[in-house]
């Protein structure tokens, strides 16, 4: 293509993405936005972290205490409570060795900790899709755009091949062809558009609108300027950065701390009793005796619960820490598998857009030229030189595309954005 033609197309690209936003177009940061704000499975995973958060007071809290009042002796029958001859208020204070509601707290702030990754597990993950699903749409809109392309091209196939058969240069079913061909491209240009709709509708949920609602986008297929960093680089940044990775940690922080508190379960726990005798019975206060009664609460009946406890703990921990590695596997090789994906696309675009687009562009323009001239192309070869183009054209759009989400894939893989 000639260079000023390139530079006038993307003059006009600029000029239809500024009157679309103006006219309310939303960008790629506009849709991710409004999901941060409405999507509901998002908020169900900020809902269930502040439900983990609220669990470390509980669990770090006192044991409530007990209030309760005691009327003996009772003469002739327990029930004739007015009749007591004497009673006594208690409060009783359960107490749990020092370290165990503390440990329990720590269990419950890394399980929140797992909660918490699950959110930005599940933005990124719905950052994925939203981006997936733009590009798509945004390449279905160029889609059209080259359709759109492809029926003038065969429009004006169509007006040439009539013209030659006015002049008896061509046979009418060249013009009959044309028009077929046409109306085909007409019919694809149909169904491309239902799929564009369903594109737009599935956009519309993800960022928890109703599917039917007008949207319109505007944007840029990326993927193929922007730097990728090596596996090395990429790797490290997916052991720090991984949502899901932070999750397995905390968990098996939690396992291993759920360990220590199974092995303080041997160690016995204490009540404080205090105790107000009074002598005006059955309900008075009145009186100046006091008791106070400590208890110990031992472990026994051979340890059965507390060797249990441990055990499960201990399994639980071994258990925690093979899914840490057997994750840390699985994400290493997704990056690998995204920046493979991302790194083949780059190169299958470069080799569309620097030798296969420019020949079928040469191509066209000569079997065109020929067939309007000098009548040394046939008719076909001018079909079959236009539906290459076409093909080209799409080929070269489909991998754009294709590289635009393994970007995204890429990111969503490492668990980090790679570019500011």
């Amino acid at each position: 293509m000639h260079p000023l033609k390139i530079h006038l197309t993307l003059a006009a690209s600029l000029l239809l993405a500024s009157v679309s936003a103006c006219a309310g177009a939303l960008t790629l940061p506009d849709l991710l936005r409004l999901a941060e704000e409405a999507n509901p499975q998002l908020e169900q995973a900020r809902q269930l972290h502040s439900a983990a958060k609220a669990v470390v007071p509980q669990v770090t809290a006192w044991s409530n205490p007990q209030v309760g009042i005691v009327q003996t002796p009772i003469p002739g029958s327990p029930f004739r409570l007015g009749a007591s001859q004497g009673s006594s208020y208690t409060l009783t204070q359960p107490f749990q060795l020092f370290g165990k509601k503390q440990l329990a707290g720590e269990i419950a702030e890394a399980q929140a900790d797992v909660a918490g990754a699950q959110v930005t597990f599940t933005s990124q993950q719905l950052q994925a899709q939203i981006k997936n699903t733009f590009y798509q749409l945004l390449a279905y809109q160029h889609q059209e755009r080259i359709s759109q392309d492809n029926l003038s091209r065969l429009e004006q196939i169509k007006r040439i091949s009539k013209v030659r058969y006015a002049n008896n240069a061509s046979a009418y079913v060249d013009y009959l062809n044309a028009q077929v061909a046409q109306s085909s491209a007409q019919n694809d240009l149909f169904a491309l558009q239902r799929q564009s709709d369903t594109t737009r509708q599935t956009l519309n949920t993800l960022i928890g609108r109703q599917p039917f609602q007008p949207l319109e986008i505007v944007g840029d297929l990326t993927g193929q300027t922007q730097t990728v960093p090596g596996l090395d680089k990429l790797t490290e940044l997916t052991l720090s950065k991984s949502p899901t990775l932070q999750a397995s940690a905390s968990q098996v922080s939690a396992s291993e701390k759920g360990v220590e508190l199974a092995r303080k379960g041997y160690l016995p726990d204490f009540q404080v009793i205090f105790t107000h005798y009074s002598d005006n019975p059955p309900w008075g206060w009145q009186g100046k005796n006091y008791g106070l009664e400590l208890d110990v609460i031992m472990p026994t009946w051979f340890l059965q619960k507390e060797r249990g406890a441990e055990d499960q703990a201990n399994a639980s921990l071994l258990a925690n820490r093979a899914n840490d590695l057997s994750l840390k596997q699985q994400v290493l090789l997704g990056v690998a598998s995204a920046y493979n994906g991302l790194m083949q696309a780059r190169k299958q675009v470069g080799f569309i857009r620097e030798r296969q687009l420019p020949e079928a562009q040469v191509a066209w323009r000569l079997a065109m030229q020929n067939y309007a001239t000098n009548n040394a192309q046939a008719f076909a070869d001018l079909l079959l030189a236009q539906n290459n183009l076409r093909n080209t054209e799409l080929s070269l759009l489909q991998a754009e595309s294709q590289a635009a989400q393994a970007w995204a894939a890429l990111e969503a893989a490492v668990g980090s954005k790679l570019t500011d």
